[in-house]
């Protein structure tokens, strides 16, 4: 189930010149702070194509995520861009939704089961002027 764009932040505007990106889950709105990240997922290295930024400063990520299992059934409904593989800054968050921008949850059926984000649906807006 894809990720829609990330609703504009503050945070964003890291995006644009950042360096390495990961990928965190959420169990809920991770705000600035970080906040309900599923620690259990951990985090995993997204790029984030920022040499193919389209018109509207859009940037997605070019391949699929997978997490690992993680032991736990686990429900994300949310996401944050990390700058570090552990520890850091949130570089930008946002919630997860349908083709169809309506709220969604990526899940685990079992403890053994991936989590699959996949190419292109992780997408934030870099504001202009950036």
């Amino acid at each position: 189930m894809p990720i829609a764009a990330a609703e504009q932040n503050r945070a964003v505007l890291a995006i644009a010149n950042a360096g390495d990106d990961f990928l965190a889950l959420a169990s809920a709105d991770s705000g600035a702070n970080g906040a309900n990240l599923i620690a259990a997922a951990g985090r995993v290295a997204i790029d984030l194509g920022r040499e193919n930024a389209d018109p509207a400063g859009e940037v997605k990520n070019l391949a699929a995520v997978d997490f690992a299992p993680t032991g736990l059934v686990q429900n994300a409904t949310h996401f944050a861009i990390m700058d570090a593989a552990v520890g850091g800054n949130v570089r930008a968050w946002g919630r997860l939704v349908d083709d169809a921008a309506q709220d969604t949850t990526v899940s685990q059926a079992t403890e053994d089961d991936i989590l699959r984000v996949p190419a292109g649906a992780v997408v934030v807006r870099i504001p202009s002027g950036v």
